[in-house]
């Protein structure tokens, strides 16, 4: 966040009576890094005979945080089901950035507020594996490796035989999805190839994807052909 951006909400949150709304700090249940593309649960400890409305700000420079009632597009973050009212509520974020959230607190004496800011980053990249198709032993096999994100792209990947991984290769500079690589497999058997961990401009997600499965199978058996003369009837 810059120094200007900063200072701006600095300036705005000294005008606001926090010190007057008696409920615990907000919490962002989804742990501290927020991606876009997930939802995070907004909560309040809540208390008897108060009522709780929230409200989404993508921009809060010049603006009265006290009076506005939210100013953040749909097209960058909503709340789920169309709810922000209750002690908690969710939030789905799109887009990356700062983001800024005001829960108003009423009971029959007063009316007060508290204040947050959430920092969304942009999604992690995906990826994964297309199932294969069959082939004979020592012929060569395409895997292919679909990807989302910005690249370019670095997948770590393992392969196992029987159940006992034998290799874990790294691909590096991949500039298009899909992308496609060969083998070749010199055991008859199973293959199983699973994808731990991909690299974008982005950042890095190590959680690993569904396995697919190279099935390599034995070589057909060739009979010996013999020349048989049908005039004659001699081989």
């Amino acid at each position: 966040m810059n120094t200007k951006l900063l200072y701006n909400i600095l300036k705005l949150l000294a005008f606001v009576p926090l010190l007057l709304l008696t409920m615990a700090p907000v919490m962002a249940q989804n742990g501290d890094v927020v991606y876009a593309g997930e939802t995070t649960v907004l909560a309040v400890e809540e208390k008897e005979g108060v009522t709780y409305t929230w409200y989404l700000y993508n921009d809060v420079e010049d603006l009265n945080l006290v009076e506005t009632e939210g100013n953040c597009p749909e097209s960058e973050a909503y709340f789920v089901d169309d709810i922000n009212t209750g002690a908690s509520v969710e939030v789905m974020w799109l887009s990356a950035g700062t983001y800024f959230y005001k829960v108003v607190a009423e009971d029959d004496c007063s009316n007060n507020l508290k204040l947050g800011i959430i920092e969304v980053d942009d999604s992690l990249p995906l990826a994964f594996f297309e199932d294969p198709e069959d082939v004979c032993v020592d012929d060569p096999a395409e895997m292919t490796l679909v990807l989302s994100g910005a690249g370019p792209w670095s997948v770590t990947y393992t392969v196992e035989f029987e159940g006992v991984i034998i290799e874990t290769e790294t691909i590096t500079g991949i500039e298009e999805s899909p992308y496609t690589f060969t083998v070749i497999p010199e055991e008859v058997g199973i293959y199983t190839y699973t994808v731990i961990s991909v690299t974008d401009t982005n950042g890095t997600n190590e959680e690993p994807s569904a396995p697919v499965f190279l099935e390599v199978l034995p070589r057909p058996v060739t009979s010996p052909i013999e020349w048989y003369d049908p005039l004659s009837g001699t081989e």
